[in-house]
């Protein structure tokens, strides 16, 4: 199993960094690997909900189920793959520091079929990934533009 970690401090409060990590239809326009995430609108977001990510990565189109498996509003929301070529789980702690609001995200996964063959480059390719997804994050929220 592979692991990392990514921590940034954004200036906004905690409440409105949670609502935007959680807000499926605004996804890609920060994460670049998301196309789009399909699930049941309106329903209320709990542990045990599921949506379908659609995304690109290296050139390829994939469809991801995920469960949501933690949910306490402003504070904590990870989930995990259960199909797709990537097993993935990803935790998101958010704390209140001075002047706004420090996102820790642990990821944690394992390549599967076509891109195990290559697990290290992988590896490498997705931290850099959600970096940059981290920064757009960030950038994006303390403009206001989420």
């Amino acid at each position: 199993m592979n692991e990392f970690q990514i921590v940034r401090d954004i200036e906004r409060p905690a409440e409105e960094v949670f609502a935007a990590l959680v807000n499926f239809d605004r996804i890609p326009d920060w994460n670049p690997s998301v196309i789009e995430v399909r699930w049941t609108k309106g329903a209320p977001i709990q542990a045990g909900s599921t949506m379908v990510y659609v995304g690109k990565f290296l050139g390829r189109v994939f469809e991801s189920d995920s469960e949501v498996t933690e949910f306490v509003p402003g504070t904590k929301y990870s989930s995990k793959s259960l199909s797709g070529p990537f097993y993935l789980e990803v935790e998101n702690t958010l704390e209140t520091v001075a002047g706004g609001t420090r996102i820790t995200s642990n990821f944690r996964g394992e390549s599967r079929g076509f891109f195990k063959i290559a697990e290290p480059v992988i590896v490498r390719l997705s931290k850099n990934l959600f970096e940059t997804s981290t920064d757009n994050f960030k950038a994006l929220l303390e403009s206001r533009v989420l």
